[in-house]
Protein backbone atom coordinates (compact mmCIF):
# COMPACT_ATOMS: atom_id res chain seq x y z
CA UNK A 1 0.00 0.00 0.00
CA UNK A 2 1.43 3.41 -1.04
CA UNK A 3 0.05 6.62 0.51
CA UNK A 4 0.04 9.54 -2.06
CA UNK A 5 -1.30 12.88 -1.51
CA UNK A 6 -2.82 11.15 1.94
CA UNK A 7 -4.83 8.98 0.00
CA UNK A 8 -3.75 5.46 0.55
CA UNK A 9 -3.17 3.44 -2.74
CA UNK A 10 -3.05 -0.07 -3.09
CA UNK A 11 -1.60 -1.60 -6.35
CA UNK A 12 0.14 -4.68 -6.71
CA UNK A 13 -1.47 -8.40 -8.29
CA UNK A 14 -4.93 -8.54 -6.41
CA UNK A 15 -5.67 -4.34 -7.19
CA UNK A 16 -5.15 -1.83 -10.22
CA UNK A 17 -4.43 1.60 -9.38
CA UNK A 18 -8.04 2.09 -8.81
CA UNK A 19 -8.10 -0.02 -6.10
CA UNK A 20 -10.77 -2.40 -7.87
CA UNK A 21 -10.62 -5.80 -7.37
CA UNK A 22 -8.97 -7.63 -10.35
CA UNK A 23 -8.27 -11.25 -9.75
CA UNK A 24 -10.76 -11.86 -6.71
CA UNK A 25 -13.83 -11.82 -8.85
CA UNK A 26 -12.84 -14.00 -11.80
CA UNK A 27 -12.12 -16.44 -9.02
CA UNK A 28 -15.38 -16.46 -7.02
CA UNK A 29 -16.84 -16.70 -10.59
CA UNK A 30 -14.94 -19.62 -11.16
CA UNK A 31 -15.72 -21.18 -7.78
CA UNK A 32 -19.30 -20.65 -8.65
CA UNK A 33 -19.23 -22.16 -11.88
CA UNK A 34 -17.75 -25.49 -11.03
CA UNK A 35 -20.47 -26.09 -8.18
CA UNK A 36 -23.15 -24.92 -10.57
CA UNK A 37 -21.65 -27.33 -13.26
CA UNK A 38 -21.14 -30.25 -10.81
CA UNK A 39 -24.80 -30.45 -9.43
CA UNK A 40 -25.66 -30.61 -13.42
CA UNK A 41 -24.11 -33.52 -13.81
CA UNK A 42 -25.32 -35.00 -10.91
CA UNK A 43 -28.57 -34.49 -11.98
CA UNK A 44 -27.92 -35.31 -15.06
CA UNK A 45 -25.88 -38.87 -14.03
CA UNK A 46 -29.19 -39.36 -11.74
CA UNK A 47 -31.61 -38.82 -15.01
CA UNK A 48 -29.34 -41.07 -17.68
CA UNK A 49 -29.85 -44.19 -15.45
CA UNK A 50 -33.46 -43.64 -15.35
CA UNK A 51 -33.66 -43.88 -11.64
CA UNK A 52 -35.24 -40.20 -10.93
CA UNK A 53 -38.42 -41.39 -13.49
CA UNK A 54 -38.77 -45.12 -12.06
CA UNK A 55 -38.15 -43.56 -8.04
CA UNK A 56 -41.01 -41.24 -9.29
CA UNK A 57 -43.28 -43.67 -10.94
CA UNK A 58 -43.43 -46.68 -8.34
CA UNK A 59 -43.69 -44.33 -5.40
CA UNK A 60 -46.81 -42.67 -7.02
CA UNK A 61 -48.02 -46.01 -7.72
CA UNK A 62 -47.94 -47.22 -4.05
CA UNK A 63 -48.94 -44.63 -2.57
CA UNK A 64 -52.09 -44.35 -4.98
CA UNK A 65 -52.09 -48.32 -4.25
CA UNK A 66 -52.22 -47.60 -0.48
CA UNK A 67 -55.06 -45.16 -0.67
CA UNK A 68 -57.43 -47.51 -2.55
CA UNK A 69 -56.95 -50.45 -0.35
CA UNK A 70 -59.21 -52.16 2.13
CA UNK A 71 -58.16 -53.52 5.02
CA UNK A 72 -56.98 -57.14 4.58
CA UNK A 73 -56.00 -56.18 0.78
CA UNK A 74 -52.71 -58.09 -0.16
CA UNK A 75 -51.68 -56.52 -3.59
CA UNK A 76 -48.78 -58.11 -5.93
CA UNK A 77 -46.48 -55.18 -8.70
CA UNK A 78 -43.54 -56.36 -10.75
CA UNK A 79 -40.83 -54.50 -9.01
CA UNK A 80 -38.30 -56.16 -12.07
CA UNK A 81 -37.31 -52.92 -13.43
CA UNK A 82 -36.46 -50.99 -10.18
CA UNK A 83 -34.00 -53.82 -8.79
CA UNK A 84 -32.70 -53.72 -11.87
CA UNK A 85 -31.62 -49.78 -11.81
CA UNK A 86 -30.76 -50.21 -7.69
CA UNK A 87 -28.54 -53.31 -8.87
CA UNK A 88 -27.23 -51.03 -11.54
CA UNK A 89 -26.74 -48.23 -9.36
CA UNK A 90 -25.01 -50.74 -6.45
CA UNK A 91 -27.60 -49.83 -4.07
CA UNK A 92 -28.85 -51.94 -1.56
CA UNK A 93 -31.92 -53.34 -2.14
CA UNK A 94 -33.75 -53.79 0.85
CA UNK A 95 -33.46 -49.77 1.14
CA UNK A 96 -35.37 -49.37 -1.90
CA UNK A 97 -38.89 -49.05 -0.63
CA UNK A 98 -39.52 -47.70 2.82
CA UNK A 99 -43.24 -47.35 4.13
CA UNK A 100 -43.29 -44.49 7.27
CA UNK A 101 -46.76 -45.17 8.22
CA UNK A 102 -46.35 -42.66 11.01
CA UNK A 103 -46.40 -40.07 8.54
CA UNK A 104 -48.14 -41.55 5.74
CA UNK A 105 -45.11 -41.53 3.46
CA UNK A 106 -43.53 -43.80 1.16
CA UNK A 107 -39.82 -42.95 -0.60
CA UNK A 108 -38.47 -45.05 -3.36
CA UNK A 109 -34.29 -44.68 -4.09
CA UNK A 110 -32.94 -46.83 -6.95
CA UNK A 111 -29.60 -44.82 -6.27
CA UNK A 112 -27.46 -43.33 -3.58
CA UNK A 113 -28.23 -39.33 -2.67
CA UNK A 114 -31.98 -39.15 -1.72
CA UNK A 115 -34.87 -40.75 -3.86
CA UNK A 116 -38.59 -39.91 -4.17
CA UNK A 117 -41.27 -39.29 -1.10
CA UNK A 118 -44.93 -39.46 -2.28
CA UNK A 119 -47.40 -39.06 1.07
CA UNK A 120 -50.22 -41.22 0.50
CA UNK A 121 -53.79 -40.10 2.18
CA UNK A 122 -54.84 -43.14 3.57
CA UNK A 123 -58.69 -43.13 5.33
CA UNK A 124 -57.86 -45.72 7.87
CA UNK A 125 -55.00 -46.14 10.25
CA UNK A 126 -54.23 -49.78 9.45
CA UNK A 127 -50.62 -50.69 9.58
CA UNK A 128 -49.05 -51.39 5.92
CA UNK A 129 -46.38 -53.17 4.73
CA UNK A 130 -44.51 -55.06 2.07
CA UNK A 131 -42.42 -58.30 1.31
CA UNK A 132 -40.26 -58.56 -1.94
CA UNK A 133 -41.47 -61.98 -3.50
CA UNK A 134 -39.17 -62.78 -6.61
CA UNK A 135 -38.66 -59.50 -7.88
CA UNK A 136 -42.40 -58.82 -7.09
CA UNK A 137 -43.33 -56.33 -4.47
CA UNK A 138 -46.38 -57.79 -2.19
CA UNK A 139 -48.18 -54.96 -0.30
CA UNK A 140 -50.03 -56.01 2.75
CA UNK A 141 -52.79 -53.90 4.23
CA UNK A 142 -53.41 -54.78 7.49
Amino acid sequence: MIKEKGIEVRRGLFFNKRGEDVVISPVVFLIISIIVFSALLGFVYRSSSGALIYEQAYAKEIGLLIDKAKPGTEIYFNFDKGYEIAKKNNFPVPNTIIIDNENNIVKVSLASGGGYSYKFFSKNNADKDFKEVDNQILLIIK
